[in-house]
């Protein structure tokens, strides 16, 4: 698919790693905001269309590999660079709603440069507050892949169980997404981003069909 090229792993590193060399910071808002836009390019570029995302499926469009983990894996799941590809270890004997955020949440890292800022995104190399805001970007990216809010609102679906079942997300995680869509329902603030828009119509059939 397109979406590794145009967020190509290089090209995000000449960005974001000055950033850091030089003393600076994530402004977490702006970052966040970038991976929210970044999981609706992906989405829209990889003709993603329907709930649950297939974080397998789309893995494999983009060219990134999925393995699992030799027996004492000390994490649930990371990203690497192996013979020239990008690889997510993910530990065996998950729960199925685990391992899908797991998958969309290190994704997040490949596509954000985040493994270029640090290989094995290894925490001890970076501060508390730069590894904190690293996990929250690939957190948001991770929850704006797996439940757009957008497409939840065309549902109508907006309680966290209805949710964590039509994306297959834990419960925690829906719970998130439902105070967030809380929090636009509020605002009015759904497909203000031509972007958005394009997501919400690539699912429009998706929509039509699951409307509560």
């Amino acid at each position: 698919g397109g979406a590794l090229s145009m967020f190509s792993i290089t090209a995000s590193c000449r960005i974001v790693k000055p950033l850091l060399l030089s003393g600076g910071v994530f402004i977490y808002h702006e970052k966040c905001q970038d991976a929210q836009n970044l999981s609706w390019r992906v989405l829209v570029d990889e003709k993603v269309n329907t709930l649950p995302v297939r974080t397998s499926a789309l893995c494999r469009q983009m060219g990134i590999h999925l393995a699992y983990g030799k027996q004492g894996l000390t994490s649930d799941g990371y990203c690497t660079i192996l013979n020239d590809s990008m690889y997510i270890i993910i530990r065996k004997g998950l729960p199925l709603v685990q391992t899908r955020f797991i998958v969309a949440h290190e994704m997040g890292h490949i596509l954000l440069g985040h493994v270029g800022i640090c290989h094995l995104i290894n925490r001890k190399q970076l501060n508390l507050k730069c590894f904190t805001e690293i996990e929250c970007e690939a957190n948001v990216f991770a929850s704006c892949l797996l439940a757009p809010a957008c497409v939840l609102w065309g549902c109508g679906v907006c309680e966290a169980g209805e949710i964590a079942a039509l994306c297959e997300i834990s419960l925690q995680v829906a719970e998130e997404r439902a105070n967030h869509l809380m929090l636009l329902y509020g605002q009015d603030n759904f497909l203000t981003s031509p972007l958005e828009q394009q997501v919400y119509k690539q699912f429009c059939p998706f929509i039509h069909s699951h409307r509560q």
